[in-house]
């Protein structure tokens, strides 16, 4: 019996060497385990970390885009609008030299109406001035000489009057 109580002790420590390196071992995996756990955790985060800044940096540099874009058309409006504004002002200034030409010419012609009804007004005179000359140069030279007076002086104040014929007839006759 004692060889098998040194077996059974023998086979005892046996199993008592391998029951502890199987608890060493399960603590080394466990740990490994948890390294790798933890490396992965902080990989995660750091990971998290980084696309978050990546997150808010696209976010400022889309508000940048955005910005530049409105930027971009406010200027594009305001160079429309002062290209809209310039031609409204070409197209004033064509209007106006249009309407200052008329009235140049309205006035030119104004002027030449004048100068005709001048000249007409004069014609006429001159012809009712001949024609009264005619009507009175008759009666004035048939006419003789009252008090002293003379018959050409008659004439004048006769014509220079616009006495009609009726009252130069009136006078002389």
């Amino acid at each position: 019996m004692s060889n098998g109580y040194r077996t059974l002790s023998q086979h005892l420590n046996d199993l008592k060497k391998e029951n502890f390196s199987l608890k060493l071992r399960i603590y080394f995996l466990e740990e490994r385990i948890q390294q790798k756990y933890e490396e992965s955790s902080e990989d995660v985060y750091r990971s998290n970390i980084e696309l978050k800044v990546e997150v808010e940096s696209l976010k400022q540099e889309l508000q940048e885009k955005q910005h530049k874009t409105a930027e971009s058309l406010t200027n594009h409006n305001e160079a429309e609008l002062q290209r809209r504004c310039q031609e409204r002002q070409q197209e004033i200034d064509q209007m106006q030299q249009v309407l200052e030409t008329k009235i140049q010419l309205l006035q030119e012609e104004a002027q030449l109406a004048r100068s005709e009804a001048d000249l007409m007004a004069s014609l006429a005179g001159s012809q009712s001035q001949a024609s009264l000359l005619a009507h009175c140069f008759p009666l004035v030279s048939n006419w003789k000489p009252v008090r002293g007076t003379d018959s050409i002086q008659i004439y004048r104040k006769l014509c220079s009057t616009g006495r009609s014929q009726k009252n130069i007839t009136r006078l002389v006759g």
